[in-house]
């Protein structure tokens, strides 16, 4: 542990930022989690709300993920919220703090350890959040307003540090912990699998997954111009902010219909979502634009490929011409397009790493069905084109809040 010695940062309001040693974190661990509120406390869930008020005054200055973390812990989101984990608790059954939460956030997503941080704190637990060494904009200036609101009602159960990898600091930290969230690839997952935590503790993985986009080509064909910019709106939002980055964004359009009878109609929306990506700016790096022509002249040069377009620099498409299983993780706007017979032939090209689907122009009936005939390890999540970006408590098949939990039972 002599390579642990002072080199762990402590965030603090203000911008104030304080070192520990090893030793001083093992007993402020200890410490946090003997005595904690049960879940959704007043005073805990008045300070999430209170820096959601401060998001809503600011948002029109603000990005559309920090706008929707403001409205998912509104005051309105958070008594849903409760009422909802209420629902799922047994008869003759208490809900208490699992303990101690170690969370270790992607950096591909930046506003994801809030929302991990805030479900486990309105949950009860003791937080310790491995944060990147710095923590800059709209997410720096979100996380100092809930430090500064934990700062002033005295609660010393949180802790968000810095600390190096390459030291034994995250075995220090899981031996003393009681639940694991690791977000990022299965790489990362490993490293961390290895490390023990409490007896009777938990680890929650978010690994490597993939997400796609189910489309009704007929619906798709006949959407007049304004409906068609509006759905274009949505996809930019799925697309293009963290440039497809997240596990969550579609990698791949499936189009049920056949491109004699839809290609065209897919070709206009396509062209209306890169108008949409030139509108707001969107300029990709000039090496990833190559890496997108290089990814769609290797497709075409399959001979699986019956149209290809580059709508500008922003957005990157190729449409296949067999009704097949397509995987290419290029991002920052690549999508490949592939058409199906019916919405029963998805069934066919399904994985177990994939994890949303968003979805336009079927009934919600039609999708129910579809969820309920997809029994499959993959795929934890049907929503709407637009919101494949909106976390919720029920994640990659989790239902964190009961997980960060512990099931107490009186009778």
């Amino acid at each position: 542990m002599d390579r642990a010695q002072k080199i762990i940062t402590q965030f603090g309001p203000n911008g104030r930022r304080s070192m520990l040693d090893a030793q001083e974190l093992r007993a402020r661990l200890d410490a946090a989690r003997q005595t904690l509120p049960h879940p959704f406390e007043a005073e805990r869930v008045r300070i999430v709300a209170s820096v959601a008020d401060a998001i809503s005054r600011h948002k029109g200055e603000l990005s559309p993920a920090i706008r929707y973390l403001g409205f998912w812990t509104r005051a309105a989101a958070l008594k849903q919220l409760e009422r909802s984990f209420a629902a799922t608790i047994p008869l003759r059954t208490l809900r208490r703090p699992r303990g101690m939460t170690f969370h270790l956030p992607p950096r591909n997503v930046e506003t994801i350890f809030l929302y991990s941080w805030i479900l486990s704190f309105l949950a009860g637990n003791a937080n310790i959040v491995r944060l990147p060494q710095e923590v800059s904009g709209t997410v720096g200036w979100v996380l100092d307003l809930f430090l500064a609101a934990l700062d002033a009602s005295s609660e010393q159960a949180q802790l968000f540090v810095h600390y190096p990898l390459d030291t034994d600091l995250s075995g220090l930290i899981s031996a003393h912990s009681d639940a694991r969230m690791v977000w990022g690839g299965d790489a990362k997952v490993g490293a961390f699998e290895r490390l023990p935590l409490r007896n009777g503790g938990k680890s929650l993985w978010f690994g490597d997954r993939s997400s796609l986009c189910l489309l009704d080509g007929a619906a798709v064909g006949v959407l007049g111009p304004a409906e068609r910019e509006a759905l274009a709106q949505k996809f930019f939002n799925d697309v293009f902010v963290f440039d497809q980055m997240a596990c969550s964004s579609p990698q791949v359009l499936y189009v049920v219909g056949t491109p004699t009878a839809h290609l065209e109609g897919v070709r206009n929306l396509l062209a209306a979502i890169g108008h949409v990506a030139t509108a707001k700016g969107v300029i990709g790096a000039a090496g990833h634009q190559i890496a997108k022509m290089t990814a769609a002249f290797s497709a075409a040069a399959s001979g699986d490929v019956i149209d290809m377009s580059w709508r500008g620099t922003e957005l990157t498409t190729v449409v296949s011409g067999m009704a097949e299983r397509v995987d290419r993780r290029i991002g920052g706007g690549f999508l490949s397009v592939v058409f199906l017979p019916d919405l029963d032939a998805l069934n066919g090209v399904l994985r177990e790493r994939d994890q949303t689907i968003t979805h336009f122009g079927f009934s919600e009936d039609a999708i129910r069905l579809a969820a309920e005939r997809n029994l499959g390890p993959g795929v934890s999540r049907w929503t709407p084109v637009g919101s494949a970006l909106d976390f919720d408590s029920v994640w990659d098949g989790y239902d964190i809040l009961s997980e960060l939990t512990r099931a107490c039972r009186v009778g």
